[in-house]
């Protein structure tokens, strides 16, 4: 695995997003971003071997809380579009009773520090000792790309299904009094999502989304659920409050005999975003 990430596949499935972006008529589509940040509170391990060999790694070590990085800052920039039955449904009072949605959510989440070790462990051959001062720096950044049905159950009340994709860059670098460790790669993830919606009136909602990719062969595993009040201050203008709780996980002992293996779960609160309806 090289150190350095090639983000081809992200900027592939961008690319065929937009292509089909562009296939449906301009007048059935409606356009909307999201911009958001949140502190969050991080827990789970980085295992790195070196080059899959037994005895390079010390299980489920290091922990994201030995080496301080449970912390750090989480920001995202959603943007989708909506697509209307017909170019007629730009004319009508209410939102049409079934519409599609692509969706592109793009997340950076990033910590560093530097920390004395209370324990021993081994990463990538390298023994870092008790007492060894290191510096940490740890970033994942994700893209999903979504495709759902939306439902207007009600005029007050929607529901959406649909399937996505993701990609995640993991990046990790690490440097001790007698090592320097690096490493980063990139990791697939498929699932489903859903999501439900209730405008309660005054330009109040509440949302809540979930969200599961289970593990294959050669993919990583991820969840998300997320919950948030948003208060609309125009038409085109919305801000929300949330709280989100999300998982990722990755392993290839498909492939070696000690494997990389990262687990970090992430809670998210409180979450600020605002919307934009373009």
């Amino acid at each position: 695995m090289g150190r350095h990430c090639q983000p081809t596949n992200g900027i592939r499935r961008i690319g065929l997003v937009l292509l089909l972006v562009l296939a449906f008529p301009a007048a059935a589509r409606q356009y909307f971003l999201e911009f958001g940040a949140g502190p969050p509170n991080q827990s789970g391990y980085l295992q790195t071997p070196a080059g899959g060999m037994p005895g390079t790694a010390s299980p489920r070590r290091p922990s994201l809380a030995e080496i301080d990085l449970d912390k750090g800052d989480y920001r995202w920039l959603v943007a989708g579009v909506d697509f209307h039955r017909g170019a007629e449904s730009a004319n009508r009072e209410s939102e049409p009773r079934f519409r599609l949605r692509f969706q592109m959510r793009y997340s950076a989440v990033r910590d560093q520090a530097t920390t004395r070790l209370d324990a021993p462990f081994t990463i990538r051959g390298g023994v870092f000792g008790v007492g060894d001062t290191v510096r940490s720096r740890v970033s994942f950044d994700g893209l999903i790309l979504t495709f759902c049905a939306v439902f207007d159950l009600t005029p007050s009340l929607s529901a959406a299904l649909g399937v996505d994709t993701g990609w995640t860059a993991f990046d990790f670098t690490m440097v001790g009094e007698q090592h320097r460790t690096e490493r980063a790669y990139h990791v697939n993830t498929f699932g489903l999502v859903g999501a439900v919606d209730w405008d309660f009136g005054n330009g109040w909602h509440l949302d809540a989304t979930l969200a599961a990719a289970p593990a294959f062969e050669g993919t990583g595993s991820r969840y998300a659920a997320e919950t948030r009040l948003q208060r609309d201050l125009s038409t085109r203008v919305g801000v929300a409050l949330g709280a989100r709780i999300e998982g990722f996980r990755y392993d290839d002992e498909h492939k070696q005999a000690l494997p990389n293996r990262l687990k970090v779960r992430r809670w998210v609160v409180p979450s600020v975003s605002v919307r934009l309806r373009l």
